[in-house]
């Protein structure tokens, strides 16, 4: 007689059956999350930068004094320069802890154009000397 070479199919439960069907690798769930680690280094470089910038701030606006500006209008253009530097630095910073997550369009818009906007703002005063 002759044998079948061919082995009985094995029984696979529904539970097994839907698991043997992922990927071997995994399933893709987008960039991976921040580090807790890299979001405290990137908040203690953004407070530290925030504190550079201020200093910047108050130098530019006594620059802007001894230039014959205005005291209130040569503040005011410091702070906008201390908003514009911060926010491209906060830009920086995120795309550092994890550019994958960070650089989307949810995060980069708002603070891209709030940049855009404070850097207009900043011009303009600037250009003001009255």
């Amino acid at each position: 007689m002759a044998q079948s070479s061919a082995l009985p199919a094995p029984v696979t439960s529904p539970l097994t059956a839907t698991t043997s069907a992922l990927p071997a690798t995994g399933l893709d769930l987008g960039p991976p999350k921040a580090d807790s680690r890299d979001v405290i280094v990137g908040v203690v470089a953004l407070v530290v930068l925030a504190a550079i910038f201020f200093v910047i701030k108050n130098a530019y606006a006594n620059w802007r004094v001894r230039e014959r500006v205005a005291p209130s209008r040569a503040n005011t253009s410091g702070w906008f320069l201390f908003l514009t530097l911060l926010l491209v630095a906060a830009i920086a910073v995120l795309a550092f802890i994890n550019a994958g997550q960070f650089m989307a369009p949810l995060y980069l818009a708002p603070l891209g154009s709030l940049a855009a906007a404070s850097l207009v703002a900043w011009l303009m005063t600037f250009s003001a000397k009255r």
